[in-house]
């Protein structure tokens, strides 16, 4: 009985890898998603928050960390402190991570002012932007 007791008492805390905390899938909600990239062990782990893409930082299998990969405001219009995020969207399409981010001037009306529809093929540099018209993609200035 005790043997029993001591493989539920173990399997119970047995090591998830990857595992997303609590914390961060409230803050991420549904903006977080895992890439398998072809040749790479560890998936790739990013989470879009307030207008910024975060990519999370790995060790053992377990996130450490998360760092700023992208934000609304690289080649904004406006400073960051003068618009709010208002949308938001993250997704893996099984080419490109696909964000969009729209920041919106404080008290200037509609429109995102900030932000718009961006690419890359790992959630990292380099990035691209799509324009406007949306007939291409413009590379982002490292």
């Amino acid at each position: 009985m005790v043997l029993i007791g001591a493989i539920v008492i173990a399997a119970g805390c047995a090591h998830k890898p990857y595992a997303i905390s609590d914390a961060d899938a409230v803050r991420f909600g549904p903006n977080l998603i895992t890439v398998h990239l072809p040749g790479k062990s560890d998936p790739v782990i990013l989470g879009a928050a307030g207008c910024k893409l975060y990519r999370a930082r790995l060790a053992h299998q377990d996130i450490i960390g998360w760092d700023v990969t992208l934000a609304a405001d690289w080649g904004a219009t406006y400073p960051a402190f003068m618009t709010a995020c208002t949308r938001e969207s993250l997704s893996w399409d099984g080419k490109y991570v696909k964000v969009f981010f729209c920041a919106q001037a404080i008290g200037a009306g509609g429109g995102c002012t900030n932000g718009g529809t961006y690419r890359s093929r790992t959630g990292a540099r380099p990035w691209w932007i799509q324009t406007r018209d949306r007939s291409q993609w413009i590379p982002l200035p490292q």
